[in-house]
């Protein structure tokens, strides 16, 4: 999906290079990047569980689909 101009990248810098676009401050970019990022790492466990992933497959996703280091980046 592009997000900004021909730029497809999902990170946190690409979200917050075009807030204004979404009607939302760098800062509430922020906030909000900051509340999916906290949400997903309190219930990772247990969507895990709920969709009965083995922990192989756990592991696959987890901080490489899930909250890769690369979409952090500022």
């Amino acid at each position: 999906m592009l997000i900004s101009g021909n730029n497809n990248l999902s990170q946190l810098k690409t979200c917050l290079e075009t807030a204004n676009n979404f009607l939302l401050s760098k800062e509430e970019a922020r906030e909000t990047f900051g509340n999916l990022t906290a949400a997903i790492e309190q219930h990772w466990e247990a969507v895990c569980e709920q969709a009965e992933s083995n922990e192989v497959d756990k592991e696959l996703l987890w901080r490489r689909q899930f909250l890769n280091p690369y979409s952090v980046e500022q």
